[in-house]
């Protein structure tokens, strides 16, 4: 047997994000949905929160000097960490 995984988009009408796909032999048997859900008093927190070299960071991964357009970057970048660590970590106790 042989167990894999894929992570797409999931469509911004459906929450934005990613969708992961479990597989096993090639075949759909999990998976989940790990949305981008923008709050922006958490945004303002989580911007004033940061250290300057943070901000560069997040205002370079997201091509844009607004601080909105930073937050909205994290939070895709943190969704599809989510989505890999539950795909890394299913397929560790498959191969245990």
């Amino acid at each position: 047997m042989s167990y894999s995984y894929e992570i797409a988009t999931n469509p911004a009408g459906l929450g934005g994000g990613w969708r992961l796909s479990l597989l096993k032999d090639g075949l759909k048997v999990g998976g989940g949905v790990f949305p981008v859900q923008i709050d922006p008093n958490q945004g303002v927190t989580w911007w004033n929160a940061m250290t300057e070299d943070e901000r560069v960071h997040w205002i370079k991964v997201a091509h844009s000097a607004r601080s909105v357009d930073a937050y909205e970057a994290f939070l895709i970048a943190d969704a599809f960490t989510a989505a890999m660590n539950e795909a890394c970590a299913w397929i560790a106790t498959r191969e245990s």
